[in-house]
């Protein structure tokens, strides 16, 4: 017997009513989905990850998928299967001709395979201007039959219908076809009216709001059991636990829906076991919320192209993996801070032997350094890719150079080295902090811990308006690194300062292009002669 949530009663034991039949029905739909033409498709966009973990919090929830159907797929307990569109559109418009079709497509094959869950199909969208769903007569002109649209179809049985749609439409692997192909047949009045009934769209914030939302909505589900710590801090470190979650399942080859779905139960699970003590996990998760933080803030704040979004988007992926892997050691954790922080060397060197709130504390307090650190490493990145990159279909060829792991000098474990291929007279770079408004105090502490490496960098990336570019010696005293030096070869005991004024990390630049060969990575400054 099913219970008011549509579960079979057992004891104190529930079945779900997505049985094996209907979810492979669902596996029908995805096999002529997974092998579409996913050029102009990329996974894992982060507006649509806050969807998804938004959707495991809601009551009554069973399964969510991410890119399996749609882009999210929501299964709740009694039987309701919601589709989801996620569209963020801060400033352009969204097709709503593509997007209609493309619910109404899902929706008519679950239809014809004489699915019983109950459908909704949905898109989620932030635009400043709020959209409206389609009448019946725009789908009509959308679906583009005209006097050739049936009152009703006759869908033939499961079997048939699969059989059906693996012959006539799953031939094709473009999507504008596939649906052609099924609307020329299968479509008809009364879906459309049905659909149009139960379609429906959710405004939502952009995202930083949005974020926002999430994290209280997290530390709501899983409050800080520390009553005197860090309210932000413990949301920050709630989102990037989520976040890394979620990210695991982009790694995945022709995953299968097992391998794809996340259940609540073991997300809960996993969101509890987590933050019920402090671990090395604990500081990998805050960092991450940071990584989202930094991407968020591009997205929303600079007009990208759809090839920049897509290569932004890996390389904003890459870097949560990265920093996952780095920081999952306490030695990890050391050479990030190594990099980012502007504090004696005698403060660092002390951090391995700190307990866990305090070195999170530490990661805390360079927080601004951390995204002043992504700010220019993706900025370089995408930089190098825009010179080989120009098209969407091209970005697989050269997917290493979207990657952080690329640049990185592993042998080198005292800070973050970099080594950009582009750059034809040095292999280790820094990318250090901001010196701000104490200059000659960070300068000191910088110089002093870089001065005892064992491997020097021999460029550093030292954005601020009072350091001009050029060389100096690491012999020198800290005050006598020079603010306007002269421009001679490099040797050994030398290193090279670079001071990023070229580089455009505001609001607003992400969209132009920086051309490094000509800047960052020459001899011969563009400024010099100014």
């Amino acid at each position: 017997m099913l219970n008011d949530f549509g579960f079979e009663e057992k004891g104190e034991r529930f079945v779900s009513v997505f049985t094996k039949m209907e979810l492979d029905k669902l596996s029908v739909m995805y096999d002529g989905d997974k092998d579409r033409d996913a050029t102009s498709k990329i996974r894992g966009f982060l507006f649509q990850d806050y969807v998804t973990i938004m959707c495991l919090l809601k009551n009554q929830v069973e399964y969510v998928c991410s890119e399996y159907l749609e882009d999210v797929d929501v299964f709740f307990e009694n039987g309701t299967f919601e589709f989801i569109q996620v569209k963020y559109y801060p400033n352009t418009n969204p097709n709503m001709k593509e997007i209609s079709t493309d619910l109404y497509y899902q929706y008519l094959r679950l239809q014809m395979l004489h699915s019983t869950l109950t459908s909704i199909p949905s898109l989620y969208i932030h635009r400043e201007t709020k959209v409206e769903k389609p009448t019946l007569d725009e789908m009509k002109r959308y679906i583009g039959l005209g006097n050739e649209l049936p009152k009703s179809v006759t869908y033939p049985d499961t079997v048939d219908s699969e059989t059906w749609l693996r012959k006539n439409v799953y031939i094709s692997n473009k999507k504008a076809v596939q649906k052609e192909k099924l609307f020329a047949t299968m479509a008809s009045e009364k879906s459309l009216k049905e659909f149009v009934t139960k379609c429906d769209i959710f405004h939502k914030s952009n995202i930083n709001q949005y974020k926002e939302e999430l994290m209280e909505a997290l530390a709501k589900a899983y409050p800080n059991p520390d009553k005197d710590g860090n309210d932000e801090c413990w949301k920050l470190i709630l989102l990037g636990l989520a976040i890394s979650y979620m990210q695991r399942r982009y790694m995945l080859v022709n995953p299968c829906f097992d391998q794809m779905k996340v259940d609540k139960k073991e997300f809960d699970q996993y969101m509890a076991e987590s933050t019920k003590t402090r671990t090395e996990q604990t500081i990998a998760s805050y960092l991450v919320s940071i990584v989202c933080e930094e991407y968020g803030e591009v997205i929303n704040h600079n007009d990208l192209s759809d090839l920049q979004t897509h290569m932004l988007n890996l390389i904003y992926q890459n870097t949560i993996r990265w920093i996952n892997e780095m920081s999952k050691t306490v030695d990890g954790q050391y050479q990030l801070l190594n990099t980012l922080s502007v504090d004696e060397a005698g403060k660092i060197a002390s951090y391995r032997g700190a307990i866990v709130d305090d070195r999170l504390r530490c990661m805390a307090e360079c927080k601004r350094d951390f995204l002043n650190f992504l700010s220019y490493l993706w900025k370089i990145m995408l930089n190098i890719c825009q010179e080989k990159v120009h098209e969407v279909t091209e970005i697989s060829a050269h997917s290493e150079l979207l990657n952080p792991f690329y640049y990185m000098v592993p042998r080198v474990t005292e800070y973050i080295c970099l080594n950009f291929p582009e750059d034809k007279c040095i292999n280790r770079t820094v990318i250090l902090p901001r010196a701000g408004g104490d200059f000659n105090g960070v300068k000191r502490r910088i110089v002093a811990r870089m001065v005892n490496m064992s491997q020097r960098p021999g460029k550093w990336f030292f954005a601020d308006s009072k350091l001009m570019r050029g060389k100096n010696y690491y012999k020198y005293s800290t005050a006598n690194v020079n603010e306007n030096p002269t421009v001679v070869d490099l040797g050994e005991d030398s290193f090279y300062i670079e001071c990023m004024d070229c580089i455009g990390i505001g609001e607003g630049e992400w969209d132009k292009t920086d051309v490094c060969s000509h800047c960052i990575f020459s001899v011969q400054c563009v400024k010099e002669g100014e």
